[in-house]
């Protein structure tokens, strides 16, 4: 049943996003978010459904570009040129490195990593070209509500019911299918779509008029605190704490701003549970792969292949091939996002990295002082309320990549994408009321 059920919302997906490709891609976003294929792995066995959906959605974009129903200022923006840039040079450090040949029987295998990015890359594009109006962002932001929501609930859930099986040394990983594939299967990238969920559930229940609704998609977070506690992720606790303090400041509800950090100090004593209190407090005297100094080796051979490599770098997905090169320690990936990128493909990528974040925060100022001085609607409190939630949750993932390596990470385009439309939604109309 489950599986005929399925293949109907498939088929009526695909035919829907040729007449409206947006549809599509929040149907991809949606598998890319939640990644239902990994927790209901016995009805999507078999099935292509992210190719599937995707196809269809790039080919009603190429469609509806074809009877230019497009708004290509979407699409030609200064954020837009520094994340094709950024492709072009990990595409260099594709086909260029030194390393890449060497990397293609490691565990990172760049010919994947290079698909799996241009695919990245690709429905990016389409979903800034199509996804232009306030309705379809908002959309866009109730799927990441849906995603965290439901993987809260899953994570608590392992907890309760005591599945064991879904920790790694005490260490709650995320769904994985029944080939072991998933794309939180790492913990701290399970950490990482709590962090950068809960700004979305905790600002846009502001837009939620129905008080119960609102106090309920509240009353979840203490929960999402829990959930990032399990994965015994420090970069996520860091993360979290993060986006709870700003998530304080920035609150229209003073009462419930001053609470948050309070609530969340109690939470971690309480909750917080042995494995993530004692990596914790155990840092300074940690050995192997998770010290501080194995992240420092990792950072010191890193800059030793920028400095080797400057242009092409040492080749995607080759960063641990090159490492004996550059140092004695164990082999590792950087655990920093913008050493990893300069590291694989040059200064270039890691530069594109640097300008993309401050464009972003840039942009994200600039909204939030137009829509503050416009009429209050539900537009309006919508655009407020996305930026809002957009630039908290950029901020978390932003600190936490300085000790982990997310330069696959899916949000991280998805944040863009909210940024780079809210930003020409809000430029196009402060043009037309100069006018």
């Amino acid at each position: 049943m489950g599986r005929i059920l399925l293949l109907i919302i498939i088929g009526t997906t695909g035919v829907t996003s040729l007449i409206r490709p947006y549809i599509g891609l929040l149907g991809y976003y949606l598998l890319a978010l939640l990644g239902p294929q990994y927790i209901w792995w016995w009805n999507f066995e078999g099935l292509r459904v992210s190719f599937i959906v995707g196809l269809f959605a790039i080919v009603g974009v190429v469609l509806k570009i074809l009877r230019s129903g497009c708004d290509f200022r979407f699409f030609k923006t200064k954020l837009n040129f520094y994340v094709l840039l950024l492709y072009s040079f990990m595409a260099i450090s594709y086909f260029l490195g030194p390393f890449v040949s060497t990397a293609r029987l490691k565990i990172w295998d760049p010919n994947e990593v290079f698909l799996s990015a241009t695919k990245m890359f690709l429905f990016y594009f389409c979903a800034t070209i199509v996804i232009n109006d306030v309705k379809k962002l908002r959309y866009l932001g109730i799927i990441f509500i849906i995603s965290t929501v439901y993987m809260i609930y899953w994570a608590n859930n392992q907890y309760i019911t005591g599945d064991w099986s879904k920790f790694n040394f005490g260490r709650l990983m995320g769904p994985r299918g029944i080939d072991g594939g998933g794309i939180y299967g790492d913990e701290n990238a399970f950490a990482m779509l709590f962090v950068t969920g809960l700004p979305f559930i905790y600002f846009m229940g502001f837009a939620v008029n129905k008080k119960w609704l609102r106090y309920a998609l509240w009353a979840v977070i203490p929960l999402g605190w829990h959930g990032v506690f399990l994965t015994g992720s420090r970069g996520g606790l860091i993360g979290l704490a993060v986006i709870t303090l700003l998530s304080a400041i920035w609150s229209k509800k003073r009462l419930i701003g001053i609470m948050l950090m309070p609530l969340f100090i109690f939470a971690y004593y309480w909750q917080g549970g042995n494995v993530m209190q004692d990596r914790t407090e155990r840092i300074p005297e940690e050995q192997g792969e998770a010290s501080i100094d194995a992240r420092l080796s990792a950072w010191r051979a890193g800059s030793k292949m920028i400095e080797n490599h400057p242009i092409t770098g040492v080749g995607l997905a080759s960063f641990m091939s090159a490492f004996p090169y550059y140092s004695k320690s164990t082999p590792r990936i950087a655990h920093n996002t913008l050493i990893q990128f300069a590291a694989e493909s040059g200064i270039g990528a890691g530069f594109c990295y640097l300008m993309i974040i401050i464009t972003f925060f840039f942009r994200s100022r600039s909204i939030k002082k137009w829509s503050e001085k416009q009429t209050e609607n539900m537009d309006t409190r919508v655009v407020i309320d996305l930026n809002t939630a957009s630039i908290v949750s950029f901020t978390g993932l932003v600190t936490c990549s300085f000790f982990l390596s997310l330069n696959s990470y899916e949000i991280f385009f998805y944040l863009l994408i909210i940024n780079n439309s809210l930003a020409v939604i809000s430029s196009q109309r402060k043009l037309m009321t100069k006018k």
